[in-house]
């Protein structure tokens, strides 16, 4: 019997098995590109989930950072990550519990509540939108300065080491840090816009020659003047408005104010209060001039004497308990929202600020700290 042949010339079972051989390879083949492709799949699952989870937990750490509801009572005391070992700590200098480096206020968005507090190096800054920030920022015996150098509105943080005259910045602008040498030790900062450039200028006042250095920020060149007496405390300020700051110093012993004016170099003198008062000047009349102000931390009077009025008129008021901070600043919220300087004092006792509205003279009272902390308020806008 004659064996069947394909159209090849092959035998149908030769062409039987070789079909079944090249199927099974088409099949191995298929699954081997399956398994490649699995391994694709599941390389970029991976991918896309660390990328997923990565902005997941920097979301939570942006939203634990803005909480509405939270006050630093209930703030995390974690340790925070150490500093590089030139950074310096973050504080502010108080002469009394008046916040001696500062720009003027009446050129500044309103102030945020803030505190320092030294057991952690920790601020917490509470917005007029009941948002709050931390900023962990050294510690140590920096003396604090802040100011707007960078010129965009908000305060930098920035500090002054007396161990090696160095300020130490960061600025708002670019989060980027600017370090630079200007002072001795027994300097004291007196930050203010002395030039009229719209951005703070690094200054220090020296106590054993009465001497201002003042580094502008207009042309990078620094000028000196002497003016002042032994014991008087630096307390800078547009008082003439012109629109840059005068040299100014109280003097407790006679209860004076003393001031170089910048708008025709004469210097002026006005006392108010009496020996021991504490100076609090601000603009509490927002005609855009410093006032000047003084609290009696004995009785709680405030003695201010608004440079809009001709009469030359003290208008005095009654505000705080004893052991209150001064905290006097232009703050904002729905019932007050002028652009006048706010009679203010945080309570040590209980952590709660309270503030005078310069609106209709009602009270704010809101608790953001804890006994310890330090308040500083300032235009963080954060």
């Amino acid at each position: 019997m004659k064996s069947k042949t394909s159209p090849s010339g092959k035998s149908p079972k030769r062409a039987g098995a070789k079909k079944r051989r090249a199927n099974a390879v088409d099949r191995e083949n298929e699954k081997q590109e399956w398994k490649k492709s699995k391994r694709v799949l599941l390389v970029f699952s991976l991918l896309l989930l660390a990328t997923v989870g990565f902005g997941a937990v920097a979301s939570y750490r942006n939203l634990s950072n803005l909480s509405g509801s939270a006050s630093p009572n209930a703030l995390p005391m974690a340790s925070p990550p150490a500093l590089p070992a030139n950074d310096p700590s973050k504080e502010f200098i108080y002469s009394g519990s008046a916040l001696l480096a500062t720009v003027e206020a009446f050129r500044q968005a309103p102030s945020d509540l803030a505190i320092w507090r030294p057991s952690s190096g920790t601020w917490y800054i509470l917005n007029a939108q009941q948002q709050w920030v931390t900023q962990q920022w050294g510690g140590g015996t920096d003396i604090p300065s802040p100011g707007d150098f960078d010129g965009d509105g908000k305060t930098d943080f920035c500090v002054y080491r007396p161990g090696d005259g160095t300020w130490y910045i960061i600025q708002s602008s670019s989060g980027g840090s600017q370090y630079v040498s200007f002072g001795t030790s027994e300097d004291k900062p007196a930050v203010a816009d002395y030039d009229g450039d719209g951005r703070s200028d690094i200054a220090v006042w020296r106590p054993s020659t009465l001497t201002w250095y003042i580094l502008q920020s207009s042309n990078n060149s620094f000028t000196s003047i002497t003016f002042g007496a032994s014991g008087d405390k630096p307390v800078p300020g547009d008082f003439d408005g012109d629109g840059k700051a005068d040299f100014a110093v109280w003097r407790s012993g006679t209860a004076t104010f003393w001031v170089q004016q910048t708008s025709n170099n004469l210097a002026t003198s006005y006392s108010i209060g009496q020996s021991g008062d504490e100076p609090v000047i601000g603009d509490y009349d927002g005609d855009g001039k410093m006032d000047f102000a003084v609290r009696r931390t004995s009785t709680n009077v405030w003695f201010i004497r608004n440079s809009s009025d001709p009469n030359g008129t003290v208008n005095s008021v009654i505000w705080g308990n004893t052991g209150d901070i001064a905290v006097p600043a232009r703050y904002y919220d729905s019932q007050d929202s002028d652009a006048k300087t706010d009679i203010a004092t945080w309570r040590p006792s209980n952590g709660v600020w309270y503030i005078r509205r310069s609106s209709d003279g009602s009270t704010r009272a809101t608790a953001w700290g804890l006994s310890g902390d330090i308040p500083v308020p300032a235009n963080w806008n954060r």
